[in-house]
């Protein structure tokens, strides 16, 4: 239990002040953000230097104690920078929701997927630099989600199971923490609009669907990372004044999207809402702008990884992969993004004739899915559904009408969101109709339902039936974590609940040494690399590569 205490509130640490630094180095006042917030963009920022570095050196435990040291130093060469804590205001909700993490965490079984290929990866980049290749060892490496990035960085190696549940209780800690404090300033503020019942739906839905940290894989994390960018972007484009400071709101944005689309390249539909403002204020010189360059480089920083991972830019679309080296997996990536498509549709269930590429053609897939999916796509439906009834039941529609410049404001805001929406709609249907991974679908059909039964009218929050339905929800969330350790009679110990299928087995290719299995030493591999290949060692890097 020490550990979780101790490293949950030095991660805190850590991503609040590296938040701080980079507001202050990007010239931008962090003054003007709340504590929570700075955090926010500090696990964002941090995941993407982690991507840099992790050329030049592996992530292991001596990185973060050289970012604790480097926060230190510039704390006390800068007395301006303090923690914006308020010690004597501190809301009771804050200690509740900090036991219900630390409940949450502690209460964590093996995370899911975690000895399919995530441990892996992030064993390896704790462990080595990028290695040329790395794809070949494990096709899903390839796919080299920053997010395992972020999980690299933000562990010690005694402790690597466990941080792996710190990191996504914080950012969940922190995800409620904004949402809650930015609902009660707004209707500290009297905001009578569509924003605070949309951020009061997606609070609700969270807090009775996300139960579960060993859930959160890459999934979940880059879920709540897109509904900052809602709350981000209705905080600074609808309810401030959007062409105050636009650049400034325009870059940030583009940070958060290009760490969702690093995560999971699904994800390139957020690119829209930063896209949509600079066509709109004709901004194309924030393209040349200094405070663009450290974009350019992350952006440019990525590219490279993956390149050097699998010989594509951008895996596994084929047509980003570069034949011609030797190290290339775009025969891999046209396969896995077949093989993804066909296990996403439930081939695996399917008990007729077709062949697999014929199943997953002309929805002949779809009875199929419907059938082993109906009962968990009715379980989220029916909790969105319960998210906007709970919303309706907290706000008084009043007979004043809005001004035209706010309706305007607002259908804007439905017009962007819908397209949002139908873009996932369609790549749901005939791409990825896996629910796990397609959570926004029913935040973005509450929000839009939400905007068309409220947004004529000026709203009046019912305070005491609000906050009841937080605190409901937010004791249902623990009680369900609580009963589940009782119950079970559980007790936290990530190592010894391990599965048991972590014997590795110790291979060579030339002077090369790998390991076959998920748990132990590195570079962990799923695969026996035959004659075929060769290793050899290219300045600071190792280098996989097929042979003719």
């Amino acid at each position: 239990m020490i550990h979780i205490f101790s490293h949950f509130f030095l991660f805190f640490f850590i991503v609040y002040y590296n938040g701080v630094l980079f507001l202050k180095v990007s010239n931008y006042n962090y003054l003007r953000f709340d504590k929570f917030e700075i955090s926010f963009f500090g696990i964002i920022v941090t995941g993407l230097v982690a991507q840099t570095i992790n050329f030049f050196v592996p992530l292991n435990s001596y990185i973060i104690i050289f970012n604790t040291i480097l926060i230190l130093i510039f704390i006390i060469l800068d007395k301006k920078i303090k923690l914006k804590l308020e010690i004597k205001k501190i809301d009771f909700f804050y200690i509740f929701l900090f036991l219900l993490i630390i409940l949450n965490i502690y209460g964590s079984k093996f995370s899911d997927d975690l000895n399919h290929y995530h441990y892996g990866y992030i064993n390896n980049s704790d462990n080595s630099n990028y290695i040329i290749g790395l794809g070949h060892l494990h096709a899903m490496y390839a796919y080299s989600s920053i997010w395992l990035i972020t999980h690299s960085y933000f562990n010690f190696d005694y402790s690597r199971l466990q941080d792996i549940h710190v990191l996504n209780g914080l950012i969940f800690f922190i995800f409620l923490s904004i949402f809650y404090k930015e609902i009660k300033i707004s209707l500290i503020k009297k905001e009578n609009n569509i924003y605070i019942p949309i951020l009061f739906s997606i609070l609700i839905f969270i807090l009775l669907k996300y139960t579960r940290l060993k859930e959160f894989g890459i999934d979940r994390a880059p879920f709540l990372i897109l509904y900052f960018l809602i709350l981000f972007y209705l905080k600074n484009f609808f309810l401030n004044d959007e062409k105050n400071n636009i650049d400034t709101k325009i870059i940030l944005l583009i940070y958060i999207c290009i760490f969702l689309f690093y995560i999971k390249i699904t994800f390139f539909f957020a690119c829209l809402i930063p896209l949509y403002y600079i066509i709109k204020h004709k901004n194309f010189r924030i393209f040349i702008s200094k405070p663009f360059i450290p974009i350019y480089i992350f952006v440019l920083s990525y590219l490279i990884k993956n390149f050097i991972i699998s010989g594509c830019f951008i895996f596994p679309i084929g047509f980003t992969c570069l034949e011609s080296i030797s190290w290339n997996m775009k025969e891999i990536a046209e396969e896995q993004y077949i093989i993804s498509e066909i296990l996403n549709k439930s081939w695996w269930l399917y008990k007729g004739t077709l062949t697999d590429l014929e199943y997953i053609k002309n929805f002949n897939w779809f009875e199929t899915w419907f059938i082993s999916s109906k009962i968990e796509f009715l379980e989220f439906f029916l909790t969105s559904i319960l998210a906007i009834i709970f919303t309706i039941l907290s706000f008084h529609k009043s007979n004043i009408r809005n001004n035209n410049f706010l309706i305007k404001k607002i259908s804007e805001i439905f017009k962007i969101f819908s397209i949002i929406f139908s873009i996932q709609v369609v790549l749901f249907f005939f791409k990825l109709p896996v629910i796990r991974m397609s959570h926004y679908l029913f935040i973005f059909f509450s929000i839009l339902i939400l905007i068309i039964f409220f947004y004529k009218f000026k709203l009046f929050a019912k305070k005491k039936v609000l906050f009841s339905i937080i605190f409901i929800a937010l004791t249902f969330n623990f009680t369900k974590n609580f009963t589940r350790i009782s119950e079970n009679k559980f007790v936290n110990s990530p190592y010894e609940s391990k599965p048991h299928t972590s014997e590795q087995t110790k291979l060579k290719l030339n002077k090369f040494e790998y390991y076959k299995g998920w748990y132990g030493n590195y570079p962990t591999s799923n695969a026996v690399l035959g004659d075929s290949y060769e290793h050899k060692r290219i300045l600071i890097f190792d280098m996989i590569y097929k042979v003719n």
